[in-house]
């Protein structure tokens, strides 16, 4: 009884702190550690790049050990229209809290493609989603409904938070819109991008003026370089090409929302069909107001497997935070498919065929 009442005291004190207070909580976005897998994730400006189009799906468990697990699953699609050098992209999430808080998405973006020169090019891309967040209160337990001298616990609860659901559903709803921008230069790329350009809020109570629970701006920062160890004679992205790919690729993935700060550092090795990758999490320099550097998260590893357009991966968090090992972990799977569509009605007069060099994991 003392475990099952812990963990709905739990519940109560983070609900209650996202939908109860008459204040500003800034809430945080899902992530993935396999963010190459997932690019019109990371950035509108990924949609039908390469000319190519591709489909992509992730699944993440995280924390599978705690009460408090996090599932989040994505599915996007992107294609390529080089005649008017765009590409389309669509996204679609899904994450559940606590089993009981749910966050699903249905996002479109438009990215627009400059060719500057024959060794560079330049993505802005768009996107605008419908977000729908609710939560199924009914095996919460509020505070009126526990008797703390015989330990039982009532059926019906008073509670003016449960009242306000009953009424009203413990639901929202709203308009997300976000933006990046991407610069390849031959083997090397940098991207930025912003999110929640317009701060939604996300109250389960946005009916009621004075709860607001905006989700924070994101802010993010990819830079990254492909190293060949040994040359191709193939055409570029082409079948033979990716199925003979040595490389080795750096990356940094810096993010900032809110007082959030987010630091993905390390490398792929592909050996065609073989990719390893390995990379910390955290921020190394960053203090907490004691002064104290704890801002570590995990260390991460992957294997993945890519043969002509298919590519299967898993990667596993190890917790090096204060949540330790008893949290084991997080497991991450994607699965991908890359098509050499293009849906342009008319082939354009000049295009220059050119594979962006970041890594598909």
């Amino acid at each position: 009884m003392l475990r099952k009442l812990g963990t709905y005291q739990f519940f109560i004190l983070i609900l209650s702190a996202f939908v109860c207070l008459p204040s500003k909580i800034f809430a945080q976005d899902p992530q993935l550690s396999q963010f190459y897998s997932a690019p019109l994730l990371i950035s509108p400006a990924f949609a039908g790049i390469n000319n190519t189009s591709k489909v992509n799906f992730n699944h993440r468990n995280q924390w599978p050990n705690l009460s408090s697990s996090y599932q989040f699953s994505s599915l996007t699609a992107d294609i390529n229209i080089s005649s008017i050098n765009s590409g389309i992209g669509l996204v679609m999430t899904t994450d559940k809290q606590f089993a009981n808080l749910q966050t699903t998405s249905i996002g479109l973006q438009y990215a627009y493609h400059i060719n500057l020169a024959e060794e560079s090019s330049i993505s802005v891309g768009l996107q605008s989603s419908y977000v729908n967040r609710g939560l199924d209160y009914s095996n919460l337990i509020f505070g009126d409904q526990f008797n703390p001298s015989t330990g039982s616990i009532n059926q019906n609860s008073d509670d003016p938070i449960l009242k306000n659901w009953e009424k009203n559903g413990a639901l929202s709803r709203y308009m997300d819109f976000s933006t990046g921008a991407l610069l390849n230069l031959r083997n090397s790329w940098i991207g930025i991008s912003v999110h929640h350009l317009n701060s939604p809020n996300q109250s389960l109570s946005a009916k009621n003026s004075n709860i607001l629970a905006p989700v924070a701006m994101k802010f993010g920062i990819q830079i990254g370089t492909k190293i060949l160890l040994e040359d191709s004679y193939f055409e570029q992205n082409s079948y033979r090409a990716r199925n003979s790919e040595k490389s080795l690729s750096p990356v940094l993935n810096y993010k900032h929302q809110g007082t959030f700060d987010q630091l993905d550092l390390g490398a792929y090795l592909t050996i065609s069909p073989l990719v390893i990758g390995a990379w910390y999490r955290g921020v190394p320099i960053k203090k907490d107001n004691d002064g104290i550097m704890n801002s570590r998260e995990s260390i991460v590893a992957l294997v993945g497997y890519r043969q002509d357009n298919f590519s299967v991966g898993y990667s596993y968090d190890l917790t090096i935070s204060k949540l330790g090992l008893p949290s084991g972990g997080a497991h991450e799977i994607s699965i991908a498919y890359l098509f050499d569509w293009d849906i342009s009605l008319k082939k354009p007069y000049l295009k220059i065929k050119r594979t962006l060099a970041c890594p598909k994991f």
